[in-house]
């Protein structure tokens, strides 16, 4: 009897306890989009919760933080994991690869997490962009490579580590044996001769990885009538020779696209340039240029600018100048220098938001400073508008969040610092404020606007990170990984990204989701985001931003635009033409608005003799006569005019001893 009774007590009690681990076992985890019952119990991140009010789950109610749903019943310890991906890069010697590593709290781990890696090859060097994690997020991990680094496959270890938690993985790199190559540049990109008479092209080609052999060199593309030579017809590994172009009197006046050919061990190389014959370039600027509308959606733009007469273009270059000076500071960002993207859309983005935002640019008249000279756009400069350019929140901290200008206030900048209007005193009350009169001279304004929007470019970087009070905002780590894609994107979207920025707002929505597109894009990403049928048709004027500035400026360069459809294209035959004279005289006005300190020293406005030999000797550099005049409306004579504008501007911060994004808290 005793026997039976026990066999019965110890076989219930077998059955209990594999009833409890069955139980155990069976406790899912949490997943989306399903529907929860009270009681319900799920592990998530290596917690157990208990369903407190039924409801089907969504991405952004996981039962860590929503507590109202979810009841915290088994907490385990504290940890993070990390992983990395690709697992295998690869790399020619002299090159770069990168990793995204990614680290995940678990069990309420709240802690800050450093990251290393080992066994890098000889000459190869690491830099984690961010180099510490709060908590939770990715770094993107680069590895570059030297031109001596050995071939092969090298194990490198990546370590994470916070406090005594210490989680390693590893990848692999693989180092490739360059092959001999060359390049091959031809300049300038564009050249005109008359009727009857011979131009010449530069070029030069330049041996790469220990190239030896003899290039050949050819041109195709030539109009009828012209003859062409090289001289000498061949180079030897790396060299020059001079290109001669020479029409007749049966060559047709037009432009050609020219393609100079370079053939030698095998390996083929071409770049074009164009010819222009016989072109006269028109007295001064034509065309006209339409704005505010909708692209797909209104039924024409409401208003234009005449470009005839030249009433519009001191404006317009005040606004490029302002445009490079955006575009200067955001390559010089030390935490992410040499960010690429589109010169024309990104220097060109002032005018653009100055067409659609501006109540009517039109009105506008060459022989005052004043942007806005009428009373009926007097609008603009009431409280908290922000000017012309309606830089609304000109006089927050976008980093700190107030009004208290903190290091990431418009006020903090020390070049624009001294004609902003206001002080570090009293910017905290600015808000309610009519806006400066500043924001509206046309020499100023432009330029303000450009630290604005550098301002932006700088905040998404810093915001959320640890000095911040680390928390991850919804556009990161994305914008980080796109910024750092760009680096070696040319032409990138990147001012889509912060004109998405500046007209929504951070938190809209679009800065995130073109961000995430950015961190994997490549051409053809780019060239997908940029077209107009991404937005043709849509009635959301946030989508269509980005893309009416895109409309102004392919309008003033004469690109193709649409019409009726976002494939029914029509190209403008704009001219506005810079003189040299004129934009010198332009550029000095605009840097005698702007200031230059050591930091600590009282500001200095720059003179302008400072500001007329700087550009001067970017005239010279860039091979510009003083008494030239070039078509903005033209690629190679835009570019031409970028390059001289970005030199000068690099001359005046050795003339002044600062970089143009410096920043100060103080009132200088």
């Amino acid at each position: 009897m005793k026997s039976t009774f026990a066999m019965v007590f110890f076989l219930t009690l077998a059955i209990c306890l594999l009833s409890t681990v069955t139980s155990a076992q069976a406790v899912p985890a949490w997943q989306n989009n399903t529907a929860y019952k009270v009681g319900d119990l799920v592990t998530f991140n290596g917690q157990e919760y208990k369903c407190q009010i039924a409801h089907t789950s969504q991405a952004d109610w996981t039962p860590d933080v929503a507590h109202s749903l979810w009841l915290l019943i088994q907490a385990g310890t504290p940890d993070f994991s990390v992983a990395a991906t690709p697992a295998q890069q690869s790399v020619t010697a002299g090159g770069a690869a990168s990793y995204t590593v990614s680290m995940a709290a678990q069990s309420g781990f709240t802690g800050t997490i450093t990251l290393s890696v080992t066994g890098l090859p000889t000459g190869a060097t690491a830099r984690f962009s961010p180099s510490t994690i709060s908590t939770s997020g990715s770094s993107t991990l680069t590895i570059s490579t030297a031109s001596s680094t050995g071939a092969g496959n090298s194990s490198l270890t990546i370590t994470a580590q916070s406090g005594n938690l210490s989680h390693s993985v590893t990848v692999t790199l693989s180092v490739n044996t360059p092959t001999p190559d060359f390049t091959m540049a031809v300049s300038p990109a564009s050249q005109t001769v008359s009727v009857g008479a011979s131009t010449t092209y530069a070029v030069s080609v330049t041996a790469v990885n220990g190239f030896s052999g003899t290039v050949s060199l050819s041109v195709t593309g030539l109009p009828a009538g012209v003859a062409a030579s090289f001289s000498p017809a061949s180079v030897a590994a790396s060299g020059s020779s001079t290109l001669t172009v020479s029409s007749s009197a049966t060559t047709p006046a037009g432009a050609a696209t020219l393609v100079v050919a370079g053939a030698g061990g095998g390996i083929n190389h071409s770049t074009a340039v164009t010819l222009n014959v016989g072109g006269v370039q028109p007295s001064g600027s034509t065309g006209t240029i339409h704005f505010h509308l909708l692209l797909g959606v209104s039924t024409g733009p409401q208003d234009s600018l005449t470009l005839d007469g030249d009433n519009y273009t001191d404006l317009i270059m005040s606004n490029m100048i302002g445009g490079v000076m955006y575009g200067h500071m955001i390559q010089e960002y030390a935490p992410i220098p040499g960010v690429q993207f589109n010169k024309d859309y990104l220097y060109g983005s002032l005018m653009g938001q100055l067409l659609q935002e501006n109540i009517s640019t039109q009105e506008y008249q060459a022989g005052t400073n004043l942007i806005d000279p009428g009373t009926d756009q007097q609008a603009v400069m009431a409280t908290g508008q922000g000017g012309p350019y309606q830089i609304n929140n000109y006089a927050v901290d976008l980093v700190a969040g107030g009004t208290a200008p903190a290091g990431h206030s418009l006020i903090n900048y020390i070049a624009i610092q001294k004609n902003i209007g206001f002080t570090i005193a009293n910017a905290a009350n600015q808000f309610n404020q009519p806006t400066p009169q500043s924001f509206n001279n046309k020499f100023y304004g432009p330029m303000l606007t450009a630290y604005f929007h550098y301002n932006d470019f700088v905040s998404l970087n810093v915001i959320g990170k640890a000095v911040d009070g680390a928390f991850t905002p919804p556009w990161q780590p994305q914008y980080d990984q796109a910024v750092n894609n760009f680096v070696n994107l040319p032409n990138s979207f990147l001012d889509i990204i912060l004109n998405e920025a500046y007209n929504q707002g951070f938190y809209g929505g679009l800065v995130a989701q073109s961000s995430k597109q950015g961190a994997t894009a490549n051409a053809a990403t780019v060239a997908a985001v940029n077209s107009y049928s991404t937005v043709f048709g849509n009635t959301s004027t946030f989508v269509q931003y980005p893309y009416q500035v895109h409309y102004y400026l392919d309008q003033m360069y004469d690109n193709p635009i649409p019409t009726t459809s976002a494939t029914t294209l029509v190209t403008p035959t704009n001219h506005i033409l810079f003189s040299m004279n004129t934009l010198a005289n332009v550029f000095s006005n605009v840097f005698q608005t702007l200031a230059h300190s050591d930091g600590t020293s009282p500001s200095q406005f720059f003179t302008a003799t400072q500001a007329q030999n700087a550009f001067n000797s970017a005239l010279a550099a860039n091979g510009v006569s003083t008494t030239a005049t070039l078509d903005l409306s033209n690629a190679a004579d835009r570019a031409k005019i970028f390059a001289v504008i970005d030199t000068a501007i690099s001359n005046l911060e050795t003339a002044g001893g600062m970089k143009f994004n410096a920043t100060t808290t103080s009132q200088l």
